[in-house]
């Protein structure tokens, strides 16, 4: 018998926004997310979902609860609209059928390109 054994990911690749213009006041801003698809030994890359971690300051984020959790399969995200005014950065992790996760700790700072 196969066991589950947990992802193989990379982790994120990036997390980047467009917000032209000056930031601050209420303008918000959504964060594009980006990866490539783990593997897994009995999860079908299709089936695999990723746990979106977000904090506020760098190796921020609390592993305990997802911020976002994406469909099955896909390998991007969009982040609801966030503040213009705050640096964010985001962690990305692989959970299979089994629910076990990568163990990766790849951490991207959000970044603006439209600055």
């Amino acid at each position: 018998m196969v066991e589950f054994v947990a992802p193989v990911f990379a982790g994120l690749v990036a997390a980047v926004a467009c917000l032209p213009g000056p930031v601050g006041g209420d303008r918000a801003v959504a964060y594009h997310l980006h990866w490539h698809a783990a593997h897994d030994n009995r999860t079908p890359s299709s089936h695999i979902v990723y746990d979106v971690y977000r904090a506020t300051s760098p190796r921020g984020e609390s592993f305990a609860k997802p911020t976002y959790t994406t469909r099955p399969g896909v390998t991007t995200f969009t982040t609801p609209p966030l503040s213009s005014t705050v640096s964010y950065y985001f962690v990305v992790r692989a959970r299979d059928a089994a629910g076990r996760h990568d163990a990766n700790r790849v951490e991207r700072q959000g970044v603006n390109l439209c600055l």
